[in-house]
């Protein structure tokens, strides 16, 4: 029994925010071991920028809210910190915020790198994160399964969030 507390060799995390019609913004975090399976998920609370946050952040709000505000409250609360985290949108990497976590974003980054990240998959890293991403590729190809899908766990997360924010279908 005491093994099943036992780290996983490889952590992924998963960091997907949802917007609704109404301005709110959620975000959630998935951790799963290196076959998919959770470990921990963490949401925050939905946030509604204001009028006057919005003009005063211009078209700077979106990436304060979803990678700095929503994604560093997400990480303090973690008990289990990624190796590496894959998010959908680049608004959602801030420098700093992961700390030594590498960050693939799976749409085109701003002065990213395109990287493979596995058989099928390619996606952006951040000159910052490029370092810990090249740390972490030989453990991904070790004990990542060759069948395994790095976006499947950001769509359960925008489902989980959903739900958590009584918009299920």
């Amino acid at each position: 029994m005491a093994d099943s507390k036992k780290r996983p060799p490889c952590v992924l995390g998963f960091y997907q925010t949802v917007s609704r019609p109404s301005g709110e913004i959620c975000g959630g975090v998935l951790i799963t071991s290196h076959l998919g399976r959770p470990i921990e998920f963490q949401c925050s609370l939905p946030i509604r920028p204001n009028a006057t946050q919005q003009t005063l952040y211009g078209t700077t709000l979106m990436p304060f809210i979803k990678g700095e505000l929503i994604a560093e409250a997400l990480y303090d609360k973690l008990s289990a910190k990624p190796d590496i985290l894959f998010v959908t949108e680049p608004d959602c990497v801030a420098e700093g915020i992961w700390g030594e976590i590498a960050v693939v974003c799976f749409a085109e980054f701003p002065n990213g790198q395109e990287q493979q990240i596995t058989k099928n998959e390619k996606g952006f890293v951040s000159t910052s994160h490029t370092a810990a991403f090249q740390k972490m590729q030989p453990k991904l190809k070790e004990y990542l399964p060759e069948s395994a899908s790095l976006q499947e766990p950001l769509v359960r997360v925008e489902q989980a969030l959903d739900e958590a924010m009584g918009q299920a279908a």
